[in-house]
């Protein structure tokens, strides 16, 4: 499934998979070109972001930021797990809250109204 999420950049979410890991994969791409993966788990209560890597090339175009944004209109809870040490400042930059050293959590009654 493709998902258009602005100015040419779109998430293609590949089947889940046994053989790897049974996480849903989502390929990032801006223009056709592959800027990044995403590794998750879509739950019926919880979205779960493992990994969401922009690649060396592509870093510093706001990418990540608007996968986490997408994510966030479509889901009401959203787990980080597994945060590493150079991802924790993105994660509280996009709004998430530090639950431990390495999960990151944000939830839409937690978000302060627009204004």
């Amino acid at each position: 499934m493709t998902i258009s999420i602005g100015n040419d950049l779109v998430l293609i979410q590949q089947p889940r998979r046994a053989d790897l890991g049974d996480y849903d994969w989502f390929d990032i791409e801006q223009a056709g070109t592959q800027v990044g993966k995403s590794r998750c788990r879509i739950e019926t209560d919880r979205f779960t972001v493992f990994s969401i890597m922009i690649y060396p090339e592509f870093e510093g175009h706001g990418y990540a930021r608007a996968v986490i944004d997408h994510f966030k209109r479509e889901h009401r809870l959203i787990i980080a797990d597994r945060v590493r040490y150079t991802a924790r400042a993105f994660w509280l930059k996009v709004g998430f809250v530090a639950e431990t050293i390495d999960r990151y959590v944000w939830r839409l009654e937690d978000t302060p109204p627009a204004g």
